[in-house]
């Protein structure tokens, strides 16, 4: 990592970042997520969700039933008042048969957050148990890699390889993703690298490069939206006037990197104005109705 580093180094000015990470251990109760995202000062609406009983509940289903041979674990009951379970052995015979026996139903109450059972001795219901207790105020390491990814793109970084989130942070948020750095490493074992690159002519061209494809990537996503929403307006106003802020974050992206790299979308800023123009005819139809 050393070596890389020195090598990435060189060259002229910082252009940002290249950032990738190892989850250990990462599994964490909200409280302490919490408390480590206050003291890096990072947005608390870049958060997940606060872990739910209902959440945690089919969690600890899903956990348990995987690796199972010949028991099954599936829906019985799932409405505003309960989620109940059965486990089902399934018996196959040697004339080609199947044969079903339920073993036990294991349920939640979404009144009280309790479990309830038929069989509380069972051992696939004790292993829902546990897991549920473990759990419901945990937030597991899918929770922390989603999280990191939303406060990366938040940092306006740029994904550089679909397979393995290898990502680029352009240098005006270096600080912030600094701080990032130390809350994911005092989670567990994890670790988030940060590979400094600095100016150079094969670094600027690849990362202005895929920075540009990104830009062209995200306005095409917004061109592809709005033509499905003339074609089809969307009952909600808040739908389209939400447009609004996704305009001005592509347009804010697209002025850091001509900043940092010097890339430019064709006529970014002209669509980006159609698209919006587009918007504002919808609204104003919707608003005259």
């Amino acid at each position: 990592m050393q070596n890389l580093t020195a090598v990435l180094a060189k060259g002229g000015a910082h252009l940002g970042d290249i950032v990738f990470w190892m989850l250990a251990e990462a599994s964490t109760s909200r409280s302490d997520l919490e408390s480590k995202w206050k003291a890096a000062q990072l947005p608390m609406e870049l958060l997940p969700e606060p872990p739910t009983v209902i959440k945690s509940f089919k969690l600890a289903v899903r956990e348990t039933q995987t690796g199972l041979t010949d028991r099954l674990i599936r829906v019985a009951v799932d409405d505003e008042a309960s989620v109940v379970f059965a486990i089902v052995h399934e018996a196959r015979h040697a004339d080609g048969t199947l044969v079903y026996t339920q073993e036990a139903r294991v349920g939640l109450d979404l009144l009280t957050g309790a479990i309830n059972t038929d069989a509380p001795t069972h051992d696939l219901v004790t292993a829902v148990q546990t897991r549920f207790t473990a759990l419901k105020d945990t937030h597991t390491a899918d929770d922390i890699r989603r999280t990191i990814t939303k406060t990366l793109q938040s940092f306006s970084a740029v994904l550089l390889r679909d397979s393995g989130a290898i990502w680029y942070v352009p240098a005006p948020n270096a600080e912030k993703l600094r701080r990032l750095q130390g809350c994911i490493e005092g989670i567990g074992h994890s670790k988030l690298y940060l590979l400094p690159v600095h100016d150079g002519p094969d670094a600027s061209r690849t990362l202005g490069d895929a920075a540009t494809k990104s830009l062209e990537t995200d306005l095409a996503e917004l061109k592809a939206e709005v033509e499905s929403f003339l074609a089809s307006p969307p009952e909600r106003t808040s739908t389209l006037v939400r447009r609004f802020d996704a305009f001005d974050a592509l347009r804010g992206r697209a002025e850091l990197y001509r900043s940092v790299l010097s890339v430019q979308v064709k006529d970014l800023d002209t669509s980006l104005d159609q698209l919006a123009s587009s918007i504002e005819s919808l609204l104003n139809a919707k608003h005259a109705a």
